[in-house]
């Protein structure tokens, strides 16, 4: 009986609104940059690889990015919701995700042709691009944007709900007309299901419309046996630091006039464009640009800006051909404005580079043989060494070997016992054909 009554009180309690299912998608794509070079912007994301709940692999079947042209918002308008922004932006490129399931069965069978490991794994990090054109440089038409909401006369809430037929982005008053806010190119990606569902969108993105600077000239490369020097000249017009950097005392004490030029302390009264700066790319001429897949992000060979017009790349790899091009960076409001890229030099590594010569040659003669030691070369291609004899004091030094020794030490049997002979070492490397160093000291000795 106190079990009935209990059912039944549980039963007639009043009952609350219906939970919405929970909606299980694939999570946002991550690592989301954007980088733009002239007319080109470079996106990278990380493929998902779980969906809301945690769950992986995700039910993910493609990766769709979008983008468009956003002015000012106007005072009292809020963003563009998700699904807005799908609905008025542009399709920039739509990447086919490869399937966890045959991904597996390909690891038993390979498929004919390898077109299915083409395709981006979950986790991947993939790359698309867009150029812009002429009608992307101004702000997007959003007066056909429907923001109508359905109002439920039963909930009380919803009668509070604005009634926005229509929304139309205007230009925000500039405080100087001289100094308009610009509008920006806005991306994001989002992933969908198998059924077509969108999962959880990215972050946004804006890239910066502003004109870009030009494109410095070709650079000029030359190299050693460490590293590759690329020099520039400065883009016509550059904005260059305006004060000098605070001098050091200590320093201005110890010069005498004329090398002493005196410098105002000064303060400015606005802030004045940050100097333009340079970035150093790598560059294959043998590789087309395609339009969408097996697009790479750019990365400088520079971790940050160059202020300077030299760059030291100590990745020289000779038999390689290695290119290199330059963009120049303008900043505004904080951003960063990137040119098209220089027209490229190319240089092919070429081991040109002698070792150096082996040091503190010595002899001792015994019966029948003269011995020799040195000491060790460092560096890394070294082939060996060549013991080269001539009679003394003036004969012609010959090689004794024609494969380099890889020791530090060669006895000599080959000599007549009691003559006297004059001796020295060279390193030779591994390139075709090998770099010879100079001769080491010379030393004299002869066989008893």
């Amino acid at each position: 009986m106190f079990l009935l009554v209990l059912v039944t009180a549980v039963g007639c309690g009043k009952k609350g609104p219906p939970r919405a299912p929970i909606r299980i998608v694939p999570t946002e794509p991550i690592e989301f940059e954007a980088r733009r070079l002239g007319a080109e912007v470079y996106l990278q994301f990380e493929v998902p690889a779980t969906n809301t709940d945690d769950t992986a692999p995700a039910d993910l079947d493609t990766v769709e990015v979008y983008s468009i042209t956003l002015g000012p918002l106007p005072e009292g308008v809020s963003p563009l919701t998700d699904e807005e922004f799908i609905e008025v932006a542009t399709l920039v490129a739509t990447i086919d995700v490869r399937p966890p399931a045959d991904l597996e069965l390909a690891e038993l069978t390979p498929p004919v042709g390898g077109t299915l490991l083409e395709l981006p794994a979950q986790g991947a990090t993939v790359a698309v691009r867009e150029v812009l054109a002429t009608e992307m440089l101004s702000s997007a038409d959003l007066s056909n944007v429907d923001r109508r909401f359905d109002i439920d006369e039963d909930n009380e809430d919803d009668t509070e709900v604005p009634v926005v037929t229509g929304l139309r982005w205007v230009e925000t008053p500039a405080a100087f007309p001289f100094l308009p806010e610009r509008p920006r190119r806005t991306y994001v990606a989002v992933g969908l299901t198998a059924d077509g569902d969108y999962g959880n969108m990215s972050t946004e993105l804006g890239v910066r419309l502003d004109a870009a600077p030009n494109a410095p000239g070709p650079p000029e490369v030359s190299y050693t046996v460490d590293a590759a020097t690329i020099t520039w000249s400065p883009v016509p017009n550059a904005m260059r630091a305006v004060q000098a950097p605070a001098l050091d005392l200590s320093a201005l004490e110890a010069m005498a006039p004329p090398e002493l030029q005196v410098l105002l302390e000064s303060t400015p009264t606005i802030a004045s464009a940050e100097p333009m700066t340079y970035n150093v790319y790598t560059y294959n001429p043998h590789t087309e640009v395609p339009a969408t897949g097996d697009v790479v992000m750019p990365i400088p060979v520079n971790a940050v800006p160059l202020e300077t017009f030299e760059l030291s790349d100590a990745n020289v790899e000779f038999g390689v051909e290695r290119c290199y091009i330059v963009t120049a960076i303008s900043t505004v409001d904080g951003d960063p404005i990137e040119s098209e890229a220089s027209s490229p030099t190319c240089a092919e590594f070429r081991d040109t580079f002698s070792p150096a010569a082996p040091r503190n040659l010595a002899a001792v003669g015994s019966v029948g043989a003269v011995s020799l030691i040195w000491e060790p070369n460092s560096e890394v291609d070294l082939a060996g060494y060549l013991v080269l004899r001539g009679e003394s004091p003036n004969g012609t030094l010959e090689p004794l070997m024609t494969v380099p020794l890889t020791e530090t030490n060669y006895r000599d049997t080959t000599g007549t016992t009691g003559a006297t002979y004059v001796y020295a070492v060279v390193a030779a490397d591994g390139a075709a054909p090998p770099n010879i160093s100079e001769l080491s000291n010379q030393v004299t000795e002869s066989p008893r």
